[in-house]
């Protein structure tokens, strides 16, 4: 595999090709000028902003024999041979969480580096260790030896146990800006000879959700089409929708034109673009016209655009009925559209979301399934049954070899469908026969699964595998790794669960989603 993607060929090096951490690598550097090197430091904040790109650079930077200003030379053997270096130690501390581990890494510890000045260990995604591994690594962290570094990172800071903190040198990564983003984009579209528009960028940077990562991820799957890489084309691959079309739906709402903005809802339902992408942009768009109609008057008070928010946000937290959202979505707008009756700005006159959904869980009728998808929708047993099933023998090699083969196959996918689903997704734990993905956008692993046969069979034809898939939250998996953890600290193994039922199972569950009055067999 010769193609290397974007967001590891241009993963930054040295500090000056770091983005958006301008105050952090302010500070690093003059503490490598002044050599005051700390012993230990957590760099904590979102995915894709750079910690672990940092914590290379921090360790290049200070084992570099001829580093000019916390700057280093990149010429001597120690930079060049960076990342065979022995003396420099990336642990995944999701794979490698107990207590046995980390008593191996103090042993190693003692041994003076061999080539280096310091020995410096990089433990990614630390608050996965285990109790029993933190507190083996507590004395070791606080007292280490005088060539030793310890660079902790993570994405979630408040599971990391006070005691550690308290030992640590603490750098909060921040998002980075849409406008840094585009920047960078704009470079790297210059070097690979990409064409573009600056408007196209802007709408990776901003599905991107201030990730470098997720950014280069979306600008390598879009530039396969070969083709200029505009907001049309990122709308149309990735499922997103243009500022210019959220000010359509805005003023479509403000100027009482029902039909353009049903025209406009239509369109959006065909193109099947991702309906929380919308709200959330629409949710951005409104924030600002709120400041915009205090300011200058119009039909759309600051009262009923803060409802119309309002009932925005409730909608996408609850949509959770077999309803096309899109209907959900229509209703709410319209009712902010004066028809020929004045829209009264007291909230109590609105028809909220919740009423919504009771009129549609009424009039709307659910599309009809077969009794085998229905009792997997209604228990979720699938979903338990695959996480529990690929940490029975999950593993770094198998979850790294998943994660190259999954950014490739993202970008190589010929479904528009499948593309705009796992565009923004990730590898998160891996086995043999087994993978757990996650998504940065709310509720997007639920329409993963309901298209994961799809995905598997592509995933699957393409590398020649037998990979099973299970799309999870941020929040799920955040829980199902403290479950893991804990278990692996009480000794608890975990078994193969056959993901098939039986009949006697298959029969109570559906006497339990069928009245037995209502259910008409054949031949009877």
């Amino acid at each position: 595999m010769n193609y290397k993607v974007l967001y590891r060929k241009y993963r930054p090096e040295t500090f000056e090709t770091l983005v958006g951490q301008e105050s952090i690598v302010r500070i690093l550097k003059q503490s490598i000028i002044d050599n005051k090197i700390s012993h230990a430091y957590i760099f904590s904040g979102p995915r894709g902003t750079g910690k672990t790109s940092t914590a290379r650079i921090l360790a290049k930077t200070i084992n570099c024999l001829n580093n000019s200003n916390g700057v280093p030379c990149e010429k001597c053997d120690n930079c060049l041979n960076f990342s065979t270096n022995p003396d420099i130690i990336e642990i995944d501390a999701a794979s490698n969480n107990g207590v046995d581990e980390i008593r191996e890494l103090i042993n190693n510890v003692k041994l003076m580096p061999t080539s280096s000045k310091y020995k410096v260990y990089i433990i990614d995604e630390v608050h996965m260790l285990s109790q029993s591994a933190f507190n083996a690594l507590l004395l070791t962290l606080e007292e280490p030896p005088a060539h030793v570094v310890f660079i902790l990172a993570t994405t979630n800071i408040e599971s990391v146990p006070i005691t550690i903190l308290s030992r640590c040198q603490k750098f909060e990564f921040n998002k980075i800006s849409d406008e840094l983003i585009t920047e960078q984009l704009e470079y790297i579209c210059k070097k690979e000879k990409i064409e573009y528009t600056k408007e196209g960028l802007q709408e990776i940077a901003l599905l991107s959700d201030g990730g470098m990562r997720d950014a280069l991820s979306i600008l390598d799957q879009i530039s396969k089409e070969d083709k200029k890489i505009d907001v049309s084309l990122v709308e149309s691959e990735i499922g997103s929708i243009s500022l210019n079309k959220l000010a359509d739906i805005y003023d479509s709402i403000n100027n009482n034109d029902i039909d353009k903005l049903i025209s406009i809802i239509d369109t959006l339902k065909k193109e099947n673009v991702n309906y929380k992408v919308v709200i959330k942009k629409l949710i951005d768009v409104l924030a600002q016209k709120t400041v915009e109609s205090i300011r200058t008057p119009n039909r759309l008070t600051y009262k009923d655009i803060k409802c119309l928010i309002l009932e925005l946000n409730e909608c996408i937290n609850n949509i959770n009925i077999n309803v096309n959202p899109y209907t959900i979505l229509q209703v709410i707008l319209l009712n902010y559209v004066d028809n020929g009756q004045v829209i009264n700005n007291n909230k109590d006159t609105k028809v909220t979301h919740q009423e919504d959904v009771k009129i549609f869980e009424e009039v709307v009728k659910e599309p009809v399934k077969s009794a085998e998808e229905s009792i997997l929708t209604q228990t979720n047993d699938w979903v338990n049954i695959r996480i529990n099933n690929c940490f029975v023998d999950a593993a770094r090699k198998y979850k790294d070899d998943l994660s190259e083969k999954w950014e490739e196959f993202k970008s190589t996918s010929r479904s528009s469908k499948v593309k705009g689903l796992i565009a923004d997704t990730q590898i998160v734990a891996g086995s043999d026969k087994y993978g757990i993905i996650t998504s940065s956008i709310e509720h997007k692993d639920e329409e993963i699964n309901d298209n994961i046969s799809s995905i598997e069979n592509q995933f699957n034809k393409k590398y020649n595998l037998n990979i099973r898939f299970v799309a999870i939250s941020d929040k799920t998996w955040e829980n199902e790794k403290k479950k893991y953890i804990e278990n692996k600290k009480n000794g608890i193994k975990y078994l193969y669960k056959s993901e098939e039922k039986n009949d006697e199972e298959m029969e109570l569950l559906a006497n339990e989603l069928f009245a037995s009055d209502k259910i008409e067999i054949e031949g009877e």
